[in-house]
């Protein structure tokens, strides 16, 4: 008797341990992402424990606008075939930026192969030494 007693508590205690268990949802275990390591720009000073500069400077197949996406109109037109309009075009947008974007400004134009007439170059050397 004593036997069937005891069977009968560890069979209970099993019992209400399997029941404890389903009632609480499993924790999903999602694996931990990996971090990819980061390429360091070549002209990295190594002070800072992370390097800080715009990855656009570096990668050439980012581009960026400055709110300047009619212009890629002129994709591929040499600067001598430049219409006195498009020009005027292109005179607006440089006079819109900040002198501290102009430079970006140029870079964004050779990627998108936009080539600039000679006089706009001038006049973007200009704005930026007033900087």
């Amino acid at each position: 008797m004593l036997y069937l007693i005891i069977v009968l508590i560890v069979i209970t205690v099993i019992f209400a341990a399997l029941k404890l268990k389903k009632g609480k949802p499993e924790e999903a275990t999602l694996p931990e992402p990996q971090e990819e390591p980061r390429q360091v720009a070549s002209d990295c000073c190594g002070a800072h424990e992370i390097c800080e500069f715009d990855e656009s400077t570096f990668n050439e197949e980012i581009i960026v606008y400055f709110n300047d996406e009619e212009l890629d109109e002129l994709r591929n037109i040499r600067e001598d075939e430049l219409t006195a309009a498009q020009i005027d075009d292109l005179r607006e947008v440089l006079y819109t930026m900040q002198t501290n974007e102009i430079n970006r400004w140029i870079v964004s134009l050779g990627r998108r192969h936009i080539h600039l007439p000679e006089i706009l170059k001038q006049e973007a050397r200009q704005l930026m030494m007033r900087q």
